[in-house]
């Protein structure tokens, strides 16, 4: 019956895709008119009912649907990724057509209109280039190169797009082929842009119910407002892998915690094959895995439970590793080196400087003045601002959430700080989720109120400066 029921949502599915956006090939299987898939569903659903009179699968799934949007977490979560992004982008948008772009920018363009091209900026053509023809590698060339960007958001973009009708660019016969083209990307980057919208509200679904283990109602949805605002969040509005990420790591603790192996495996394996950093998760995933040993000791469990616990969830928890041995192994065919990707992170500046890379801000500082500092470095000090705020709360958070939240900051910020300096720091902080929990958690109704808004006013001048293609990072 479960199977019969996947069946037609799947051709139901694919009927409404045919009808709308045209056929679609997915490996050997191609669904060109809706007709034949719609007789199909006709007939698996007629068997099904046959046999097994019970609800089907969408009274089930609208019945589920409906009770998750009356919920609090559900109506939060997506009010929130509404009102924000869409807010951010207007932003944007507001900012190219009144303050302009530097001379010489934009680089890349798809549209000669504003709005539709608004989503392309900065890393986006990385994203979307591999998503429309995979990934290249040039030994002889020194430059940048698409291997430093890791396949899980680029690929999930692909399957959006094809959903949305990019397979049937041949079907575009009587555009001129510069508008065929230029569709073809409009589709990809509209892609792109949901995946983003959708991972991020889907993350703040998992994010709240993670928080509502510490924090009252109120607190809760503090929280995430206060990850909303925060300054460098203008990536969530971006088709970029910040908002896949943060589904992808929250979705692996809040199910990993729960022992719901299976959720918990999928997500581990997305955040491995997401960011290059995301191995890293099973840091804070195995601190999980002793928590629980422990908890289950103290409960008088058996010897031969504990063991057998500790290995399904330690492989579990190895997940995030083996997503990124994946990728690492697939640029092993490509290059004849498993971890050439590393090695191509050193064209945008992230190769191992260590400390004397973070001293030289306050040499500066010591030398010059604030004031100076800051008029030479805007950028520079305005990503050291998130990275000392973030190092200062790792302790804070380690003290009330527990070891594994703060052991995922402080995975997450030192590296990057070593490999690169300030570079970047306000967008790796954006993901730091447990900071956002520990501040709903410390402050007052008003108080959070306040830093919403303080963290609003900047992540407004971060999206002035990151869609009119000035430097941000």
């Amino acid at each position: 019956m479960r199977a019969s029921d996947v069946t037609a949502a799947a051709l139901a599915t694919a009927v409404l895709q045919a009808a709308v956006f045209g056929g679609i090939r997915i490996g050997p299987l191609s669904i060109g008119q809706p007709w034949r898939a719609l007789l199909l569903l006709i007939v698996v659903a007629g068997a099904r009912h046959y046999w097994h009179r019970t609800p089907p699968l969408h009274e089930r799934v609208w019945l589920w649907m409906r009770s998750q949007w009356r919920s609090d977490q559900t109506r939060t979560a997506w009010g929130i990724t509404a009102a924000t992004r869409l807010s951010v982008l207007l932003v944007g948008y507001l900012a190219v057509v009144s303050v302009g772009y530097p001379e010489g920018a934009p680089p890349y363009r798809v549209s000669d209109n504003e709005a539709l091209n608004l989503p392309l900026r900065w890393d986006t053509g990385w994203y979307v280039n591999i998503s429309m023809e995979g990934y290249r590698w040039e030994p002889d060339v020194e430059g940048q190169q698409n291997i430093a960007f890791f396949p899980g958001y680029p690929l999930l973009t692909k399957v959006v797009a094809d959903l949305l009708g990019a397979q049937n660019v041949s079907d575009w016969e009587n555009l001129a082929p510069r508008l065929a083209v230029e569709r073809l990307q409009l589709v990809f980057i509209g892609a792109a842009v949901l995946v983003s919208f959708v991972s991020f509200g889907w993350g703040l679904v998992w994010l709240y119910a993670l928080a509502r283990e510490h924090l009252d109602e109120p607190a809760t949805r503090g929280a995430l407002f206060l990850m909303a605002a925060y300054p460098f969040a203008v990536f969530f509005s971006a088709a970029y892998t910040e908002s896949l990420m943060l589904l992808a790591v929250v979705g692996a603790f809040y199910h990993f915690k729960r022992e719901r192996w299976v959720a918990a495996t999928a997500w581990g394996l997305l955040a491995g094959i997401t960011r290059p950093n995301g191995f890293l998760l099973s840091g804070p995933l195995g601190v999980i895995v002793l928590e629980q040993v422990f908890a289950r000791r103290k409960t008088g469990q058996s010897d031969s439970q504990l063991i057998r616990h500790f290995v399904v969830a330690s492989a579990v928890g190895l997940m995030p590793i083996v997503g990124t041995a994946l990728y690492s192994g697939f640029i092993y065919s490509l290059t004849g080196n498993p971890f050439e990707w590393r090695e191509a992170h050193t064209a945008w500046g992230r190769s191992f400087t260590g400390t004397p890379t973070l001293l030289l801000p306050l040499e500066t500082i010591q030398h010059a003045g604030l004031i100076s500092y800051t008029s030479a470095q805007p950028i520079e000090a305005l990503n050291a601002l998130g990275a000392i705020f973030s190092c200062a709360l790792i302790w804070p958070v380690t003290h009330r959430l527990g070891p594994a939240y703060g052991l995922f900051m402080v995975l997450n910020v030192g590296p990057p700080l070593l490999f690169g300096g300030f570079l970047a720091m306000g967008r790796v902080t954006s993901l730091l989720f447990p900071m956002f929990i520990y501040l709903a958690m410390i402050l007052g109704d008003r108080q959070r109120q306040a830093l919403v808004s303080g963290f609003a006013c900047v992540q407004g001048l971060s999206a002035v400066l990151f869609f009119t293609w000035r430097v941000f990072l």
